[in-house]
């Protein structure tokens, strides 16, 4: 079986045991997960610590496996053994040193501190920064021991602030997966971006705007001008990055009438996430 850059064992999510945890005390989770067990531990340890003393972590956007090479390099990523988490990666872009202040920084140490060498930040390396990014950095033996020490703690956690009585959410009725990118579709991907929702993919287009600086934060190279998603039987270096990132054969075209990369995104909105 194959290695990831640390070493551990890197494969399919059957293979090496991938669970997709919630990170404790808050609302967020590592929907594509982590390798399961101590590395669990230490890495949701690290997010848990990141939301309450450096910035609160947004849901949707904190990433985890993903079966890859780094980023022009041929070795494996530690995505791919389930040893590495990206923290609000939109926010802190891989290749943009210095995306957290100072204050927030030494936060970060301390959380480095606490796990004794066993995770490594993004933000410290020699060459290209990946704010974003955490990873183990040691063998089986020493994160047994930190997983262990995470565990022990007994000090308890303060409580999360109670929030006023609200009236349960419409949940908004499912698409349906046909492979069609039409309105209704476009516009519950404008509704999770943030965008003004029309159920209009204009040219240039806020929409593929907000989805390229997604793409970007997860390693794509493209140009932020608002094109290059469109269901015309053209092939597009954009939709090529959607279709590597929804992890779905990647030709850059959007077929026509039906598209598997557009099913793929539908079943992705009605999870309500991209």
């Amino acid at each position: 079986m194959s290695t990831s850059q640390n070493g551990w064992k890197a494969g399919t999510k059957d293979q090496i045991k991938i669970v997709s945890p919630k990170v404790p005390g808050t609302n967020v989770d590592f929907p594509q997960g982590v390798l399961a067990g101590d590395v669990e531990t230490v890495l949701m340890y690290v997010a848990e610590q990141f939301h309450r003393t450096v910035e609160p972590l947004k849901d949707g956007e904190c990433w985890g496996y993903f079966y890859k090479n780094i980023e022009g390099s041929k070795e494996l990523s530690n995505h791919a053994s389930g040893t590495a988490i990206d923290l609000n990666a939109p926010a802190h872009p891989m290749g943009k040193a210095n995306t957290f202040s100072a204050t927030k920084v030494k936060a970060i140490r301390k959380i480095l501190d606490f796990c004794e060498g066993v995770v490594r930040w993004g933000g410290d390396y020699s060459g290209r920064k990946d704010d974003m990014h955490f990873e183990i950095n040691k063998g089986a033996a020493d994160v047994a021991r930190v997983a262990k020490k995470i565990r022990a703690l007994s000090a308890p956690k303060p409580p999360a602030p109670a929030k006023p009585p609200a009236k349960p959410p419409v949940k908004p009725a499912q698409l349906v997966v046909d492979g069609k990118l039409g309105p209704a579709t476009i516009k519950r991907w404008q509704q999770i971006m943030g965008t003004e929702a029309d159920g209009v993919i204009s040219k240039p287009s806020a929409l593929v705007k907000a989805v390229q600086r997604h793409l970007n934060a997860h390693g794509a190279r493209l140009v932020v001008d608002g094109d290059g998603i469109r269901q015309d039987g053209r092939r597009y270096q954009t939709a090529r990055y959607l279709q590597r990132y929804l992890g779905v054969p990647v030709d850059g075209l959007l077929s026509t009438p039906v598209s598997n990369t557009v099913k793929a995104l539908q079943k992705r909105l009605n999870d309500g996430k991209f």
